[in-house]
């Protein structure tokens, strides 16, 4: 264990085995990963239940569903498909819905528009998205990024560039983008600190269930997808960032190891408000 500026890092990832994954009745696609969604964060609402994880407490953060959890029935079938450039507004909504109270601009306009920031800036590296769907209906979404792979939406950073101008051109906006901005600068930085990037090709960007389709096994598919991916990418290695607004729990109970912890207790300076922020790190035979 090492401690620097407050960063606690443990480089060493532990090859865990987790234990049997919930059994998903839903219909799922074969995965992409040969063809050529970063996280909140990079963050990640996982799509597991205490009753699909023994002695595992689930507190995802609150969200307004869209469909009712009782129209989700486990006999219906859940659809994965490559992500659309014309999904986007879904993800951006279901995202606000999660995560739009986090932020100064909880309430207003500009809470949406902060939300398309980050769904955008997550996209932008992103070389693999897949949605799952539900007749029409969005479910989820992965953003995983593998490096050397091509990217999948090239025009995300232009579309970045425009969001990031709407926001500055009102006070609330300009002030909520520059907290938001400083935010990914803390995720980057812990990142240097550790060299995550010299010794894992895969990151998971973001992992997002629409809180309409938790309990179904969505989230637990999404995952496989997005792990047989970089396994057939040869991902020897991959990491995520989270934060205490999630339930990391996910993350242990799938074998990953949490090695960065920036802890808000330690940085007073950042607000009342800020959450602990984590890196998980894991390799994708082990974490299935």
């Amino acid at each position: 264990m090492v401690a620097h500026d407050n960063i606690v890092m443990n480089a060493t990832i532990t090859n865990a085995t987790p234990s049997a994954d919930d059994e998903s009745t839903l219909s799922e696609s074969t995965p992409i990963g040969t063809d050529p969604q970063r996280g909140v964060m990079s963050d990640v609402v996982p799509d597991v239940t205490p009753e699909e994880v023994p002695g595992t407490a689930i507190a995802s953060t609150p969200a307004t569903a869209t469909v009712p959890a009782e129209e989700m029935k486990p006999s219906q079938s859940v659809t994965y498909r490559p992500m659309h450039w014309n999904d986007l507004d879904d993800i951006v909504r279901e995202f606000d819905r999660t995560w739009g109270q986090c932020s100064a601009a909880a309430g207003t306009p500009v809470s949406m528009q902060i939300s398309r920031h980050f769904v955008l800036h997550y996209l932008e590296p992103t070389t693999r998205a897949i949605v799952a769907e539900l007749d029409g209906r969005f479910m989820g979404v992965t953003l995983s990024r593998v490096a050397g792979e091509p990217l999948a939406f090239p025009q995300a950073k232009q579309e970045l560039a425009a969001i990031n101008g709407e926001l500055n051109r009102s006070t609330l906006g300009a002030k909520t983008l520059s907290e938001t901005e400083q935010w990914h600068e803390m995720e980057l930085r812990m990142e240097r600190e550790i060299d995550i990037n010299d010794v894992a090709r895969g990151e998971i960007e973001l992992f997002l269930v629409a809180k309409s389709a938790r309990g179904h096994g969505v989230g637990g598919s999404l995952w496989r997808q997005a792990m047989d991916y970089f396994a057939n990418c040869q991902v020897a290695r991959f990491y995520l960032h989270t934060d205490s607004s999630c339930d990391v729990s996910f993350y242990d109970h799938k074998g990953l190891n949490c090695i960065a912890a920036r802890y808000a207790a330690d940085h007073p300076e950042d607000g009342a408000d800020m959450d602990d922020i984590f890196i998980y790190a894991g390799t994708p035979e082990n974490t299935r």
